[in-house]
């Protein structure tokens, strides 16, 4: 994967959303495909309301959304690519929260770079998400995920890109040169937003700042060439591009060298005096009043700034100038008549250590930088537009967990998902008034943190440690309903609310005269009293216990009962006379054998027998008869069933939700006699795991009341709680509903040996695939939803084919290594002149691939 460089990645934090592709092709994600012109939906290379039917995501509350598109289309005769920059501000119109751009062909990445003109300003301004791009494998899976599954939830992680330091030690690659265009402009404005806080830092201690300035050097076959001659010193030595690409007109590289040596100076005199922050005053000063379009770019305005800042008082005794000259000075000819017999004479001191840290150290875990402008922060380089509060983030993600400084917290520098309808918010369920004080989501740097108690309890999923409040059902969770007597009794229900409960008391039996039958239907025929008034309080316990009823009820019902039925005017009339009606079950037997005389021989009064039943009596009894064995026989299978697969599913959830031993000790106290009965086996009594049975009996499972702080984040295989199974030890991507991921190892990592050249980077020894967990895993991962995590933190899992990308060295921003490893976290970066020593060569795309398209 490999971090595009613009945009806002969200460093530090996580983002977990559903993934949508507008592909032309039916079926991905459920949909019949999207029609667009000239180019296929998928390129993105066109505003989505153009499209057949019009593509634009449903957006819902809390919820982010991940959009996947093709690279290209190039090679392809008769279309067009279109840029990197384009798809992601297309995407970003039809509501997505971050980009993959899939690459159109195997092999390595590419870092996904803007063009620097100002037709691009705006959209650069405008874009508020992240983008990467993933390779051609990679994307297969997602897309095969796609069909199979009508939603697929993909991970992005950014919370170890940066590795974790207590004083962040970060860098700004510029130029003091102002006539390079957009690029520029946004590293002057940068460094102006940049000054307070950068200065705010460094005074608290928090980090440490130091700014450099991009070298090449001039090969020796082009010494003589104009190019060579205008932008370089002591022979090809040191070189800076020509600021406006002319080298026959205005300003030089060799004169925009002499100028960032003089910043450069300038940086180190004011560090030595404990000063360091007044390089950004002088960046700034300079940028204000010593301007190549005013002829002001000179040595003369430098001065002035210098001075200005009491550059004098810089070195002792107000020797500052002294020191500042003799630093960025350098004699050209002596040097060049020097180096015919000692070349080491060409070499400046100052600029030597300037390549030495623009080579990096890949040992040190220290990217090269070869793009201006670059941002180091931590050895790593930073990758998304060059605007204050993503660099600032940045830097806050090299803080360890908890340690941020307190602007991190900020919402210039990172969301405040506990805002109204942000993910942290309703996860948390700030939304419910009825829970205030119970629920609190709080705001850090790398998310949000969920604060739950009294009736609510944390649940962090295992899979993603995604934060949430739930209720805690005091009813079944609990002793409650047996250390309180107005939930214990009879005719006593325990009300489960969501962070709360009550107890009922004793519940009036409402079928009674003293309480009107419940205002249902009564009559006396026959001197018998009838009503259509049922007590239903045991069906009102399980419901409530449940939290599906209220305290209010009711727990009774209007029912005609057997032998009656309803009338239009609400009331129930007999179906036949009452006398002849079997009142269990609601059938009636006519009087006399079926209406005829009885006859004693038998040979009349409608087919009666000798006894003076009728056959159709005697067919009725039999149906009867088998119709109750029938229902003996289910309700014994039933229940038989149910307990034995209750036990077994009891077991299991035993196992993750254990009852303290005190509430467990009551709860087998207090059922051993019911137990008994049913013959539960030894102990006798409901299962303290048990959740209630058919006859209205309340167990208990999960965590107890005593036990509602919250949880930390379960290590895999660990228990967890109420809800959810553990994490699967070795998640692979064998079925649709497995979780899989990609990412370079650890920053923070020992670093490996590189493989050979041009056989692929071995899978780090540190961070290999854990064994496979067998078929019992893999039952356990079908059931999951299907969650794809891109990931920046540790090694990768990938199939068999791919797992050899991985490399312990793959920087996870650069991408393709200067020093020619391949790294799977990033792409590469864009060829530089520089010659990087024997063994180090400039890393690049290949000549073919253009990293804006």
């Amino acid at each position: 994967m490999a971090m595009a460089d613009f945009g806002k990645p969200r460093y530090g934090g996580t983002m977990i959303g559903n993934l949508v592709y507008p592909s032309s092709e039916k079926g991905y994600g459920g949909h019949d495909g999207y029609t667009c012109f000239p180019e296929d939906c998928q390129y993105g290379c066109q505003n989505f309301n153009a499209s057949k039917p019009v593509f634009k995501i449903d957006r819902q509350p809390g919820q982010f959304y991940i959009m996947l598109l093709d690279r290209g289309p190039r090679n392809k005769e008769g279309h067009t690519a279109c840029y990197f920059l384009d798809k992601v501000f297309n995407a970003q119109a039809a509501g997505a929260d971050a980009v993959l751009v899939a690459n159109d062909e195997p092999g390595q990445l590419s870092t996904a770079v803007a063009p620097e003109d100002d037709d691009t300003a705006k959209e650069l301004q405008s874009l508020t998400i992240s983008a990467a791009m993933i390779s051609l494998e990679d994307a297969n899976l997602l897309r095969k995920l796609l069909l199979d599954n009508p939603q697929v939830t993909v991970m992005l992680n950014w919370t170890s890109v940066v590795p974790k330091s207590s004083v962040v030690s970060w860098e700004f690659w510029t130029n003091s040169n102002d006539e390079c265009g957009f690029s520029c402009k946004e590293q002057i404005k940068f460094i102006a937003d940049m000054k307070d806080k950068a200065q705010a830092l460094e005074a608290a201690g928090k980090a440490t700042f130091s700014p450099h300035y991009l070298l090449w050097n001039c090969p020796p076959a082009f010494l003589n060439t104009t190019e060579c001659q205008t932008e370089c010193i002591m022979n090809g030595t040191y070189c800076v591009p020509d600021p406006d690409d002319d080298p026959t007109k205005g300003y030089s590289g060799r004169e925009v060298l002499a100028m960032n040596l003089r910043q450069l100076c300038f940086h180190r005199l004011a560090a030595a005096a404990g000063k360091a922050q007044l390089w950004w005053d002088y960046a700034t000063r300079f940028a204000a009043n010593c301007s190549m379009a005013a002829k002001t770019y000179t040595l003369e305005c430098a001065a002035a700034v210098f001075d200005g800042l009491g550059g004098a008082d810089l070195a002792a005794g107000k020797t500052g100038r002294a020191a500042w000259d003799a630093c960025a000075g350098f004699n050209e000819t002596a040097a060049m008549a020097a180096a015919a017999t000692n070349p080491a004479a060409l070499k400046i001191q100052v600029l030597e250590e300037e390549l030495a840290n623009q080579r990096g150290n890949e040992s040190q875990g220290i990217s090269a930088v070869s793009i201006l402008p670059t941002v180091r922060i931590n050895g790593r380089q930073y990758r998304g537009s060059l605007d204050v509060g993503g660099v600032m983030r940045a830097i806050c993600s090299g803080f360890p967990p908890g340690a941020e400084p307190g602007v991190c917290n900020q919402g210039w520098v990172s969301e405040d998902e506990c805002a109204p309808g942000g993910v942290g918010y309703l996860a948390c369920m700030s939304s419910d008034g009825a829970l205030s004080g119970k629920t609190k989501c709080v705001n850090t740097f790398q998310g949000y943190s969920c604060e739950c108690r009294d009736g609510m309890y944390k649940y962090i999923n295992p899979l993603t440690g995604e934060e949430r409040c739930e209720d805690v059902n005091e009813c079944l969770a609990t002793n409650v309903p047996i250390t309180d007597p107005a939930c214990s009794c009879p005719r006593c229900a325990c009300v489960n609310k969501v962070g709360s409960y009550k107890c009922t008391g004793p519940l009036d039996n409402k079928c009674k005269a003293d309480n009107n039958w419940g205002g249902c239907w009564r009559d006396t025929i026959k001197g018998e009293t009838f009503t259509s008034c049922v007590d239903t309080v045991w069906e009102f316990q399980r419901m409530a216990a449940r939290g599906l009823a209220n305290e209010t009820g009711p727990w009774f019902k209007c029912e005609c009962p057997k032998c009656f039925r309803a009338t239009a005017a609400n009331t129930c009339e007999p179906v036949c006379d009452l006398d002849q009606c079997d009142r269990g079950t609601g059938y009636c037997t006519p009087k006399g054998g079926g209406g005829g005389k009885t006859d004693s021989s038998g040979g009349s009064g409608g087919g009666s027998s000798k006894s003076g039943v009728s056959v159709g009596g005697i067919i009725g009894i039999a149906l009867a008869s088998a119709a109750l064995t029938g229902v003996v026989v289910l309700v014994a299978n039933r229940f038989l069933m149910k307990q034995r697969m209750g036990d077994e599913i009891r077991d299991i959830m035993a196992q993750y939700m254990p009852l303290q031993e005190r509430e467990r000790n009551a709860l087998l106290a207090a059922r051993a006699g019911a137990g008994a009965r049913l013959g539960r086996g030894a102990g006798g009594g409901i299962r303290p795991d048990e959740d209630s049975d058919d006859d209205g009996n309340v167990g208990a499972y999960g965590w107890p009341g005593a036990q509602q702080a919250a949880a930390a984040a379960p290590a895999p295989g660990s228990s967890l709680g109420p809800l959810g199974p553990p994490a699967p030890a070795a998640p692979t991507l064998a079925a649709a509903s497995q979780r899989a991921v990609w990412g370079p190892p650890p920053v923070n990592a020992a670093p490996q040996h590189k493989s050979a050249p041009g056989a692929g980077a071995g899978a780090s020894s540190s961070s290999s695939r854990p064994p496979a967990g067998g078929a019992g895993a893999a039952a356990a991962a079908a059931a999951r939803p299907a969650v794809d995590v891109f990931t920046l933190d540790e090694a990768p899992l990938l199939p068999s084919s791919t797992a050899a990308r991985a490399a312990s060295d793959a920087d996870p921003l650069l991408g393709r290594e200067l020093s020619g490893g391949l790294g799977v976290g990033g792409g590469s970066a864009l060829a530089s002149p520089l010659d990087l020593g024997a063994g180090a060569k400039a890393g690049g795309s290949k000549p073919e691939d253009n990293p804006f398209l």
